[in-house]
């Protein structure tokens, strides 16, 4: 149906009055009375009317002229006419979930092999497939079926956890003003938006919005939720996620156990931490193999090993150091002090009266060549001590105290509070390879250095004069120095979940459990070990949530019943070009009839 945007551009008719008086009044053969005519002439009158309009319609160059007014005229009324176009079949993108939780069995196939099967039936002409995961990506945008389906039969399930919601929003983001958003998935949202709230965010923009839920049968699933560790014990927890009692094997190491889990519930195992990898096999018959498989990763070394070399024991000191569990200090009292067979050392109260001759160098050997590191605390007399190469600065006198603060965040000194001293020792000339930590003005209170292989530390916060002895940030601070100076990793940095983006200090070579890549952040996406270039660590996915693969509240339609129907809109036909175009062309026929006709 035609429709008149502007009733007022009709008024463009009117040009048809001066066409039709210009043929009117248009010069005309004059009459000649001729009599062998007479009888015609007599009775032409007869035909007068009928003649008047014979001569319009026989004139083709007036029709055209009028047809093109008629063309011009209508069209600055503004015509159009609507339409139904369906947008699902210009613009799709699919959600395809790949979170660990798809990777559930539904019969023979996984949900993530019937998604997959499900989003190449939805292809449009132009497609562009999200991944949904705990880092939503886009793996293939704006392509055509047969692209998109390519980049689908590629597609792997991760064994991390996922966000739904979040990739609904990148989907809306995706596909710009037109088109269809469609999610496979099993709706089990672990983090960011909530899929619902997603959606209704999408159609509030004007776009449609389509849930398909692959998962269509209640699974059964007891797997391992977590993992909690220390360098001492290890406690991994199993869950039962089904309605009725079940038992199940769990194998840590050479060690195995019979498990009896009642209907939803949890049982503990602890077992002392192993140096190295462990790993923890559940062994039972359930539909999601993914949390069956957990690893643990611990330091190779064992403890640090500290002497705190001193001829008067300082209480506070040595309480700090043993205070972790990961440092096994011994006491040595000069003159004998071994120089092999520790990893730190730790000069504090020390009678110079007592230290051999070479002592100081002997440990400045062992810590360039054997790659130990020494510690000099500073004591009431520091001043009057020659601590040779293992001081990197010089020690003046005493300085009236104040508040210690830090100049370089780190391991050690990150949220410790080192408190006020009331008189502290001054220095200068600090060793341009050694690097200020803490300082008290323009003194150096804390200084940190390489010496080839090793490492020198000066701590100059007198235990006498300072109350940081008794703050809970001591021990803290002691235990996070040694296992910087030893090269002991926590076991947090050493175990993960799959969620985690872990980021190096530089580009490097990480062989992870499907692939070796290259580079400084790397995404944990898939349980296993993931071996860099100075350690190794484990990767799990340990969430309750994704474990939990039946979903309380059922999303969407069931996959096998799902038939994505067109999204018809509204559109309007401007006719006005059209019109145009179509006046244009018959002014083009005009001029070739002219020429024809020889009128010109």
């Amino acid at each position: 149906m035609i429709h008149i945007g502007s009733m007022i551009g009709l008024l463009a008719l009117i040009s048809f009055i001066p066409l039709i008086l210009l043929y009117l009044i248009r010069p005309r053969p004059q009459t000649i009375e001729i009599p062998s005519l007479m009888f015609f002439i007599q009775t032409s009158g007869r035909n007068k009317l009928s003649s008047f309009f014979k001569k319009f319609i026989r004139d083709w160059l007036f029709l055209i002229q009028l047809l093109i007014l008629l063309l011009l005229a209508i069209s600055i009324a503004k015509p159009y006419t609507n339409y139904q176009q369906d947008i699902t079949a210009q613009n799709t993108v699919i959600v395809l979930d790949a979170s660990a939780s798809m990777q559930a069995l539904e019969g023979k196939y996984s949900r993530f092999e019937k998604a997959k099967d499900k989003a190449k039936q939805m292809l449009g002409a132009k497609n562009t497939i999200i991944l949904a995961k705990e880092v939503p990506s886009i793996i293939v945008k704006e392509a055509t079926a047969s692209e998109a389906a390519k980049y689908i039969n590629k597609a792997q399930p991760t064994e991390s956890t996922s966000r739904i919601g979040d990739s609904i929003i990148l989907a809306g983001e995706a596909l710009g003003k037109e088109g269809a958003v469609t999610v496979l998935s099993d709706f089990i949202n672990t983090g960011g938006q909530e899929p619902n709230i997603a959606k209704s965010i999408i159609e509030a923009k004007g776009l449609a919005v389509n849930f398909v839920n692959v998962a269509e049968k209640k699974a059964s699933n007891i797997g391992i939720i977590d993992l909690a560790a220390d360098r001492e014990e290890a406690t991994v927890y199993i869950k039962n996620f089904d309605d009725t009692a079940r038992t199940a094997t769990l194998k840590v190491g050479d060690y195995q156990k019979e498990l009896n889990l009642g209907a939803k519930s949890t049982e503990t195992f602890t077992f002392k931490t192993p140096n190295s990898i462990t790993q923890m096999l559940l062994i039972a018959d359930d539909d999601f193999k993914t949390d069956n498989l957990a690893y643990l990763s611990a330091p190779e070394t064992e403890k640090t090993k500290a002497a705190l070399v001193t001829n008067n024991a300082s209480v506070f000191l040595k309480n700090a150091l043993e205070a972790s569990g990961d440092v096994k200090a011994t006491i040595t009292k000069p003159p004998v002090v071994p120089v092999e067979g520790y990893d730190v050392y730790i000069l504090h109260n020390i009678d110079m009266n007592e230290i051999l001759p070479g002592t100081f160098d002997a440990l400045h050997h062992t810590v360039e060549n054997n790659g130990a590191s020494v510690v000099v605390h500073v004591q009431d007399n520091s001043d009057k001590i020659n601590y040779k190469n293992l001081l990197p600065l010089k020690i003046t006198e005493k300085g009236k105290g104040g508040f210690a603060s830090v100049e370089q965040l780190n391991k050690f000194t990150k949220n410790i509070d080192f408190g006020s001293i009331k008189t502290h020792f001054k220095t200068k000339e600090q060793n341009k390879r050694f690097t200020p930590i803490v300082s008290l003005g323009n003194d150096t209170i804390i200084s940190l250095g390489k010496a080839g292989s090793g490492k020198i530390v000066y701590y100059g916060i007198p235990e006498s004069t300072a109350d940081f002895k008794y703050s809970p940030s001591y021990p803290i601070f002691w235990t996070e120095l040694l296992r910087y100076l030893a090269g002991q990793l926590d076991l947090k940095n050493l175990n993960y979940q799959t969620k985690d983006t872990l980021i190096l200090e530089g580009e490097q070579a990480v062989k992870t459990p499907v692939k070796t890549v290259k580079q400084a952040t790397i995404i944990l996406e898939n349980s296993g070990i993931y071996e860099l270039e100075d350690r190794k660590i484990a990767a799990n996915l340990l969430d309750e949530k994704e474990s939990d693969i039946n979903a309380e509240t059922i999303l969407g339609a069931k996959s096998t019943e799902f038939e994505l129907k067109p999204v018809k809109e509204t559109r309007k036909l401007e006719l006005e070009p059209l019109l145009i175009l179509a006046a244009g062309i018959i002014i083009l026929l005009e001029i070739m009839y002219i020429k024809m006709r020889g009128d010109v």
